[in-house]
Order: structure tokens, then sequence, then C-alpha cells
């Protein structure tokens, strides 16, 4: 019996350990994660209830900023009126924050699983319609659940389309409703995977278009939009 239990014990440790350093590689890769935990750590400070900006932002500006994240979950809430997310928005005004929090091109990235969500967002995301896009991917995510995530249950292109959609992102739809919105075809190959899509929409922005008409004729097929939260409430796979 002690052999058994210094067997355990290791195999124990050996677990931990394991997960320990998993994620510590994953904080270190992902910056924008640790931040996500300890926001003052990257010289972060507390403007709202979830909403951490850069520390030399003025006040004036983080009222701004404030106002917009509130704006940004009304137009969401629109189509997603509970909200189920639990976020943590991460706001820099200069490069050099966007930088230590891993910031590339995007103007803004959204990291969830399940309804835990951090957002990180570039001084030119700073917006209503770039925040209201990444918060109805947080809501999004929370209805898919970590395992639908997983198990990639929406493909990564319904997901950009739909948040298009739930932005009413004017960049990417036309005036209207339903499919006459559409401001570009989608084509025969858009990306399923999220690390596919980020590299190709980062050299063609009409991805975003595409995935949003894609989207529309989808649900024009299935009785409008509403056919999107059902599917998400019985956890059914997408498209």
């Amino acid at each position: 019996m002690p052999v058994m239990w210094r067997v355990m014990r290791v195999s124990l440790l050996a677990i931990f350990a394991g997960a320990a350093l998993g994620a510590a590689a994953l904080l270190w890769f992902y910056p924008v994660l640790a931040a996500g935990i300890c926001p003052r750590c990257f010289g972060l400070e507390r403007a709202d209830r979830g909403v951490y900006v850069e520390a030399s932002m003025t006040q004036g500006a983080r009222a701004t900023l404030v106002q917009r994240v509130a704006a940004a979950r009304t137009q969401v809430a629109q189509f997603y009126p509970e909200r189920r997310a639990q976020i943590r928005v991460l706001a820099c005004e200069t490069q050099a924050c966007n930088r230590r929090l891993g910031g590339r091109g995007a103007a803004a990235v959204t990291y969830s699983l399940g309804s835990v969500a951090v957002v990180r967002v570039a001084p030119r995301g700073l917006n209503e319609t770039i925040l209201a896009h990444e918060l109805a991917h947080t809501e999004t995510h929370a209805r898919l659940g970590a395992l639908g995530q997983i198990r990639r249950k929406m493909p990564a292109w319904f997901d950009e389309g739909l948040s298009v959609l739930i932005s009413n992102d004017p960049r990417y739809l036309n005036p209207g409703i339903g499919v006459e919105r559409c401001k570009a075809l989608p084509g025969p190959d858009l990306p399923a995977s999220p690390f596919e899509w980020a590299p190709r929409a980062g050299r063609d922005n009409g991805l975003y278009a595409q995935a949003a008409c894609a989207v529309l004729i989808w649900a024009a097929h299935q009785g409008g939009t509403d056919a999107i939260k059902a599917r998400l409430e019985t956890g059914a796979r997408f498209p």
C-alpha cells in the first residue's frame, strides 16, 4: 500500500507539474491572458467594471471609452438580450501598450473559452463598432460553451460573419434587411479554423463581408437569424 501511495503521489505531482508548465507556456506566448489575470502587472488601470485601460489614458478618454463599451453592449443586447459572458476588456491607446499585450496588426482580438473572455483592443479599435464585434464574439462563445468551441461546432467564418451582423458594421454590410445586405458573395473556401481565418483576414478584409453574407444566406434558408440562437441553445453544429 505505501508503494502504491508513492506511485500515486508521484503521478499526481507529474500531472500538476505538467499542467503548471503548460499554463506558464500559454501565458508566455499570449501575454494578453496574463494581463487579463493581472492588469496592473502590464500597466493597466481599472476604468470601469471589467474595463482596464492604459495608465496614461486621460480621464476624459477613459470616460469616452466606458461610454463606447456601454453602447457596444447595448448593440449586442439587441441580438443577445441576456448577458452570459464574463469579460475583461484591455484597452490600449499606444502601440507600446498594444505590443506588451502581444498585439500585432488586428484592431481587436477576443480570447475566450466558454463564458470567460479577455478582449484586447488596439488604439485603432477604440470605437463602438469594433467593440460590439468583439463583445458579440464573447456572447456567442458563452453560448457555444468550452466544449462547443473545442469541438469547433461553429466554423470561424460563421463566428466572424455573425459578429459583423450583430455589430451592424457598415464596412461589410449594405443597408436593408436579409440577403440584400450582402456586399460580397461568399467564396467557396471561407476559413473554418480561427488559425486559418486570422492570417487570411489580415491580408483580405473582404472576407468579413463574405462571411456576413454567408450567414445571411444561411439564415434566409432557416427562417431568420432566430435560428442561430435556437441552435446555440440546443448545442447543434453550424452551419
